[in-house]
């Protein structure tokens, strides 16, 4: 009775131990799809698809690109224009000093181009789509709120995250880990669908942005005139284009 009775005593630990691993795995999955449908959730349109049958490209929004030739790395903004003022110059220029392949979604609203935002987990752009299957390290810049001058670094491959941060550190540039919701960690993110399911994804404070432009001035003139782009603009261009290079 007793080998008996510690066998079923081994069995019912096992049985726990199996109910436990498993709960913690669902509540996982539940976690990570609850905080995506979140994120999305307060989006005006919940796809590219239903933001390009409700709006007109050209007029509301454009698309900017540069390939070049037996590049594998791509810089993106697809939060581009008067959604994340800052992000598409900055990304350009990036993209321009490296010789990097470069992607920005612009809102070109009047006013409240926050409409056009789509969750980067959600944002199949086709074009965008495309460019990522021939890439093999996506470095996306975002724009975040805050009126301390703050860049938070995320995304999956931590030894580029690392060599960006560094080099951003020894400019002077203040970074930080990526608060819960933009670690850029869901393998539904732009930067971790290209060919390597792994890059970075850059954050970067209204305060921070603003530096990068003559008196602090994020409008749409301001930024379209690259006389008005300050000395830290180019210098922070410079710094993640080295931690770039830096990691490879």
């Amino acid at each position: 009775m007793n080998k008996r009775g510690n066998r079923y005593s081994k069995l019912y630990y096992l049985f726990l131990v199996v109910i436990i691993f498993a709960t913690i795995i669902i509540s996982f999955i539940f976690y990570k799809t609850h905080k995506e449908q979140s994120s999305s959730s307060s989006d005006y349109y919940s796809s590219f698809e239903d933001l390009d049958k409700n709006t007109t490209e050209g007029k509301d929004w454009r698309i900017l690109t540069k390939n070049r030739k037996d590049n594998h790395i791509l810089v993106t903004a697809i939060h581009g224009g008067g959604i994340e003022p800052g992000t598409t110059e900055l990304a350009r220029r990036i993209a321009n000093i490296g010789k990097y392949d470069f992607y920005s979604f612009e809102g070109r609203l009047p006013e409240h181009n926050e409409k056009l935002h789509i969750t980067s987990t959600v944002f199949n752009e086709p074009t965008l789509e495309k460019m990522l299957k021939h890439t093999d390290e996506t470095i996306s810049i975002h724009g975040y709120s805050g009126e301390d001058p703050v860049v938070y670094v995320g995304g999956q491959d931590k030894k580029l995250a690392k060599s960006i941060k560094r080099s951003l550190e020894d400019k002077g540039f203040t970074v930080q880990k990526s608060p819960k919701g933009i670690e850029a960690m869901s393998s539904d993110n732009i930067i971790n669908r290209d060919d390597e399911e792994s890059g970075v994804q850059l954050e970067l404070t209204t305060g921070q942005r603003a530096l990068f432009f003559k008196n602090k001035n994020l409008n749409q003139k301001t930024r379209s005139n690259s006389d008005n782009y300050t000395k830290t603009f180019y210098k922070f261009a410079k710094a993640v284009n080295e931690g770039i290079k830096n990691a490879q």
